[in-house]
């Protein structure tokens, strides 16, 4: 089948042998293709994974900045809570302390 081929280029001459190399040509730039493709399609993965990768540690960080600020706050609700109380306990014995006076005289 191959000597057919062969012998069918050579008798068309030029136009024959010009066909024959654009087939060749399309063939071979068809695999170059398919490999750019292959190779294009490996490298969108990774530039996926790598952006998966990317914000999962700007969401943790984000998440322990959050949690931070957070436990500041309750920190800072605690102290002024348990300040609040003993104000309110000095403000109880001095306003006793006026009443017995005040009985007192």
């Amino acid at each position: 089948m191959t000597d057919q081929i062969i012998s069918q280029v050579l008798d068309f001459g030029a136009l024959g042998s010009f066909a024959a190399f654009l087939v060749w040509q399309h063939v071979n730039m068809q695999k170059k293709f398919e490999k750019l493709v292959v190779s294009f399609q490996t490298q969108l993965k990774e530039i996926d994974t790598g952006y998966e990768r990317r914000i999962e540690i700007m969401r943790e960080r984000y998440d322990k900045v959050i949690s931070d600020i957070r436990q500041e706050c309750r920190n800072k609700e605690d102290a002024l809570l348990s300040q609040v109380q003993s104000l309110q306990g000095q403000l109880l014995a001095r306003e006793r302390e006026s009443l017995f006076r005040l009985k007192d005289k």
